[in-house]
C-alpha cells in the first residue's frame, strides 16, 4: 500500500513537473516569435545608422574636393575615383545591407560637374544615394535607388546631409531638378 502510494506521488510530482516544462518551453517559443522581428529591425536600424555613417563620410570628402577645385563637384562618370584620395579606405562606398560586397552607392548624374553655388536648393537635391547597381563611378537620376533598409533608402544631399527617406519620400527628392 505505501510502495503504491509512493508510485502515485511520483506519477504525479512527474506529471506536475512535465507539464510545468512544457508549459516553459510554449511560453519561450512565443516569446521568441515575438521577438524575433524586434531584434532583426534593431539590426537593421543599426546597419542605417552605418550606411548614413558612410554617406556622411563620403559627403564630406566630396564637399572637401569642392573646396579643392574651385566649387565643382567631380565629373558624375569619375566620381569614386576622384573622391578616393580624400577617405581613409574603400570600404566606405559598401552599404551594410548591400547583399554583395560591392559600391553600394551612386552619384545623382546632374551635379556631375556642376559648381555647387549654381544649384539653387541643395537641402533639397539628392548626391549621393543607395544604388542597386553596384560599380564604382556609377551615376544616374534615381533609376537604381535602392530601397534595402526597411523600405526606404539613404540619401545624401548636395548641401552634405545623409539622413534615412521612406520610400515615398525618397522617389520624390529625384522630381526635383537641381
Amino acid at each position: 500500500m505505501a510502495d503504491q502510494r509512493r508510485v502515485q506521488t511520483w506519477v504525479i510530482v512527474g506529471v506536475v513537473l512535465g507539464a510545468t516544462l512544457f508549459g516553459c518551453l510554449i511560453f519561450g517559443v512565443i516569446m521568441a516569435a515575438i521577438m524575433l522581428p524586434v531584434f532583426t529591425q534593431a539590426r537593421e536600424k543599426a546597419r542605417i545608422a552605418a550606411c548614413v555613417s558612410n554617406q556622411r563620410h563620403i559627403a564630406h570628402a566630396l564637399q572637401i574636393y569642392v573646396a579643392d577645385n574651385d566649387g565643382v563637384l567631380p565629373a558624375a562618370s569619375q566620381w569614386t575615383d576622384k573622391v578616393k584620395p580624400y577617405l581613409r579606405n574603400d570600404y566606405l562606398f559598401v552599404c551594410p545591407s548591400a547583399k554583395q560586397l560591392r559600391c553600394g552607392y551612386a552619384f545623382y548624374r546632374p551635379l556631375g560637374g556642376r559648381k555647387v553655388s549654381s544649384i539653387s536648393n541643395p537641402a533639397a537635391v539628392p548626391m549621393l544615394f543607395d544604388s542597386s547597381q553596384g560599380q564604382f563611378n556609377y551615376a544616374d537620376e534615381g533609376q537604381s535607388l535602392d530601397l534595402r533598409h526597411l523600405n526606404g533608402a539613404v540619401i545624401s544631399r548636395a548641401d552634405g546631409h545623409v539622413k534615412w527617406f521612406k520610400e515615398s519620400d525618397a522617389r520624390s527628392l529625384f522630381q526635383k531638378r537641381p
